[in-house]
């Protein structure tokens, strides 16, 4: 296979490095961190590891900062919702999002043929192996900077639209407050094979559809619907 691994790293090297606005002095270390494990598939003699071992440190502290934030800023918060705002703000879906803004996927070397779902995994990877690479070639206090600006952004809306929540429970406890009625979930559609199912789910107030969401299951189809549904409810006056 005729591609220059090591133009394409040294390139997404400077491209880091003015994005993120910090000084790269061990390269070795970012391109561990940009490196997923199928692209050692297709290159077996590739020099450099996979980003595995990075992606474990990353999640540790991203994990440690997000937490240390959340208890500081939030003094009257407990200990529950303390641990479904960091779960909101660092999850799969959110890191991947995070990465998706970075532009990481153009910098990754990753393996053909991974699926949209494998890409999101290999995002929100990504992302917490670079937090450890930059934590190993600088300090906590670059890393903290870097987690404030990308990752904490959107936390006082998370906050004050009660993202943090279980979006069904969440959806639960708004429309009875708001419309005093509780939201139904009907599937719509569901396709595809048996080991690759996808449902697509609509959640109703009042016999109205409000959103509709998709997933690998009803559950996370259901999850998806209910986001979306408040996203709709806090941003417009939803008439029932």
């Amino acid at each position: 296979m005729n591609f220059d691994w090591e133009k394409h790293l040294e390139k997404a090297i400077k491209t880091l490095s003015n994005k993120l606005n910090i000084s790269i002095k061990n390269k070795i270390l970012f391109f561990e961190a940009l490196t997923h494990k199928s692209f050692l598939y297709y290159y077996p003699s590739y020099p450099y590891n996979h980003n595995e071992r990075l992606e474990f440190l990353g999640d540790a502290i991203l994990e440690f900062l997000v937490s240390l934030h959340l208890y500081k800023k939030y003094p009257k918060f407990q200990e529950g919702d303390l641990t479904l705002i960091r779960a909101s703000l660092i999850n799969r879906d959110k890191l991947s999002e995070v990465a998706s803004n970075l532009e990481l996927e153009n910098l990754i070397l990753k393996g053909r043929n991974i699926n949209e779902r494998g890409l999101k995994t290999v995002l929100s990877n990504t992302l917490e192996a670079l937090v450890g690479a930059i934590f190993l070639d600088n300090d906590l206090q670059t890393v903290e900077k870097f987690v404030i600006t990308n990752i904490l952004k959107d936390l006082e809306e998370i906050i004050e639209k009660r993202l943090y929540k279980d979006p069904k429970s969440a959806l639960q406890e708004i429309s009875q407050e708001k419309f005093k009625i509780l939201p139904k979930y009907v599937v719509l559609k569901e396709e595809g094979p048996p080991h690759q199912k996808k449902f697509t789910i609509g959640v109703y107030l009042n016999e109205k559809l409000i959103s509709v969401g998709e997933g690998h299951s009803k559950q996370e189809a259901e999850l998806d619907a209910a986001s979306k549904a408040l996203k709709k409810i806090n941003i417009a006056k939803v008439k029932i």
